[in-house]
């Protein structure tokens, strides 16, 4: 899936599915602390598996520790990520990746089963060093390509560390794999054609990829771009089938909202992890679903990220693949499974029995919310303001829309985390920076303690009490923190009293109270007595 689902089916998949799917997060896992000097001799701290010295990763950290953790204890494979600000005089990437799993002992306590993805920033040069343990499965041939596939997209948006969080995808299939058990030589070299080798091993050198020589993420301009949208989303899914297989340039339909393409480039030019999933797609019998302006390309439910479905909305020019809502909502979880978000937005009433979840369920206003008919003035908006920025970078009220306007369209950390920093930079007494921080790590990551102390400077900054304590509750409850959600939620209706997401919210708080108490716990009936007050109400 690649770029097509960076947020909903990668990113989503891996820094916080696990917690949607639940049994995998406790609610007391913390975030590592910051690293002092690295150490090539001794790994520096145990159970940590993200080691982060170039300071690349810092607003994946949360989630990347919790998936590589999941990597760890459910295939029983040790995956660690290393970065480093620039690899000593002297040494190279090979070295220093093999020194490093060695000398650390990764895998020591899994039967050797270790994988090491290391990157050199200074020479922008990745290693993925595999254990012997595993060399049977992951090739050098499999390693070569998911690092060519994932990180030269990427490094050519200059969105390196998300290119690398990217790469965990195929690492999980192979890690399945390998679990099960169920492989032979034969079948790992039929899966092994599948991609392209380097021929050299798995190093690859990200300084030979650049925009001159290759322009597979360039967007169309817009004299030739067509101009009509598809008549149907049945027409707009064959039409986006099949240029994306090469074969719709004398098509004259436009299949991408604009949005849709800011993020994923030319419909011409797909990325290779895309051409990959194309013969299912094609092949793949499928429905539509359909409720005014909105279309769901629905595969049934089947396990398998490639069976997740397509959203699709109607413009003033016709139907075209959603991108927005498709990140927002459609979730990859654990062992290829997904799920569809709940809450007041277009496409889940057109999926009532798939499986969802509430991980990212926040009181957002109508302001904060994506629009389909929006979408190309919003789009336009956002070039607007971001070449109006590039004269004038400490105007606040250009940094602060912008932000705005990128949470809510879910686009990637390399173009949100510069604008959040340079807003509160610029004004540090402002809540609302703190707000849009918060909003994204939950619906972009499901970083949930890291959004906790986003909306805690939020409040402390003198932010709106019933959206700030209303996220706090939010987030206190999926953490399994219950007790202080209510406090947080009480909060809320002091204020508000009528207000529905909080009491709604505090139903679910009680009802799961509930079911974990004893049935001699006196204050099981008063539990009791609250969840079914706030679901009367809600």
């Amino acid at each position: 899936m690649g770029r097509l689902f960076y947020i909903g089916a990668i990113a989503a998949a891996l820094t916080g599915a696990w917690h949607v799917a639940g049994n995998y997060i406790s609610g007391n896992q913390e975030v590592p602390a910051p690293l002092a000097e690295w150490n090539i001799s001794e790994r520096p701290e145990e159970e940590r598996y993200l080691y982060d010295y170039a300071g690349i990763l810092g607003h994946f950290e949360e989630g990347l520790q919790r998936y590589l953790k999941h990597i760890t204890r459910d295939f029983h494979i040790e995956a660690v990520i290393l970065t480093l600000p620039k690899v000593p005089t002297g040494s190279d990437v090979d070295q220093i990746a093999s020194d490093v799993l060695n000398n650390w002992r990764i895998g020591g306590d899994y039967d050797g089963r270790a994988v090491l993805l290391l990157l050199d920033r200074d020479r922008q040069e990745v290693r993925m060093e595999v254990a012997y343990e595993l060399e049977d499965v992951f090739t050098d041939a499999f390693v070569g390509f998911v690092e060519d596939k994932q990180l030269k997209p990427y490094f050519l948006e200059g969105d390196v560390g998300t290119g690398l969080i990217a790469l965990m995808e195929e690492l999980e299939r192979r890690a399945e794999l390998k679990q099960q058990g169920e492989y032979t030589s034969e079948l790992i070299a039929g899966l092994d054609s599948e991609f392209i080798s380097g021929g050299a091993g798995a190093k690859r050198d990200l300084k030979k990829y650049s925009q001159a020589n290759d322009t597979a993420n360039g967007s169309a301009t817009a004299s030739t771009r067509s101009i009509r949208g598809a008549r149907s989303p049945e027409e707009a899914w064959r039409t986006m089938l099949a240029k994306w297989a090469g074969q719709g340039s004398d098509l004259d339909i436009d299949i991408y909202t604009e949005m849709t393409r800011m993020a994923m480039g030319d419909p011409e030019r797909p990325d290779p992890r895309t051409k990959k999933a194309l013969p299912h797609w094609q092949n793949a019998e499928f429905r539509v679903l359909r409720e005014n302006g909105y279309a769901v390309i629905y595969f049934g439910y089947k396990n398998g990220w490639d069976n997740a479905p397509f959203l699709f909305c109607r413009d003033q020019q016709g139907w075209k693949f959603d991108i927005v809502y498709q990140r927002r909502l459609v979730v990859m979880g654990a062992k290829q499974s997904w799920f569809v978000e709940q809450g007041r937005f277009p496409y889940v009433s057109l999926l009532p029995k798939v499986p969802q979840s509430t991980g990212k369920d926040l009181p957002l206003s109508a302001r904060d919310l994506y629009r389909c008919s929006d979408d190309s003035s919003m789009a336009a908006r956002m070039n607007t303001l971001a070449a109006r920025l590039d004269g004038n970078p400490d105007d606040y009220d250009i940094v602060l829309e912008l932000l705005r306007l990128n949470v809510i369209t879910g686009r990637r950390p390399n173009h949100v985390q510069p604008l959040m920093e340079r807003a509160k930079a610029l004004n540090p007494d402002d809540p609302i920076p703190y707000k849009y921080a918060a909003i994204y790590n939950v619906n972009s990551f499901f970083q949930y303690k890291t959004a906790l102390k986003e909306i805690e400077a939020y409040l402390d900054h003198g932010g709106d009490e019933v959206f700030g304590y209303s996220v706090e509750g939010f987030l206190h409850y999926r953490l399994n923190q219950y007790e202080k959600a209510v406090v947080a939620l009480d909060k809320v209706l002091n204020s508000a009293p009528d207000d529905i997401y909080a009491l709604s919210l505090l139903a679910r708080v009680y009802g799961l109270r509930y079911l974990g108490s004893s049935e001699l716990d006196p204050r099981r009936a008063h539990v009791h007595k609250r969840y079914r007050k706030g679901k009367s109400v809600a």
